[in-house]
């Protein structure tokens, strides 16, 4: 077992309470002695403020000048064909295009209707055309049967 240990005196404890005051008061008091908003540009020392110091996701687009900042992403768009519905098969497929000058950044789809452990219908291919401008998804189904097949693409003007 563990030995007895006796707990400190009353003057220990006031004697360490002192020692923590001394050390850290001056510093503490100079930080409640600054004036708010006094610290800025001026009083900075030369390569004090670095990126390795800066925090991630601190810093807002109002701290950095016209022009510091790349565009972001221009002319948003989502397309939403109608669906595609296969009353008697075994296939369903859907292709959508980004309007003109614009292209696919994102896009997928979803199925449903007559659904059966083993037989489907299931997602077979969701890609990207080749050219970047399209998507396409494609559905499969182990027995002739009812598909109901929606999709979406993100599109974008992307320089």
């Amino acid at each position: 077992m563990f030995p007895w240990v006796r707990r400190p005196s009353p003057a220990m404890v006031v004697a360490c309470i002192a020692l923590i005051v001394a050390l850290s008061g001056t510093s503490y008091a100079k930080i409640l002695a600054l004036p708010l908003n006094s610290v800025g540009t001026p009083q900075l020392k030369a390569n004090a403020v670095i990126s390795s110091k800066v925090k991630d996701h601190t810093l807002l687009a109002a701290d950095f000048k016209p022009g510091q900042l790349p565009r972001g992403i221009q002319g948003y768009e989502v397309v939403s064909p109608p669906p595609n519905i296969v009353m008697n098969g075994i296939h369903n497929s859907i292709s959508m295009t980004c309007p003109a000058g614009k292209r696919a950044i994102g896009g997928g789809g979803a199925t449903g209707g007559g659904i059966v452990p083993g037989d489907g219908p299931y997602i077979t291919s969701n890609v990207p055309s080749v050219d970047g401008t399209g998507w396409l998804v494609d559905t499969t189904r182990a027995v002739s049967g009812y598909s109901a097949l929606i999709g979406r693409i993100i599109c974008a003007n992307v320089p």
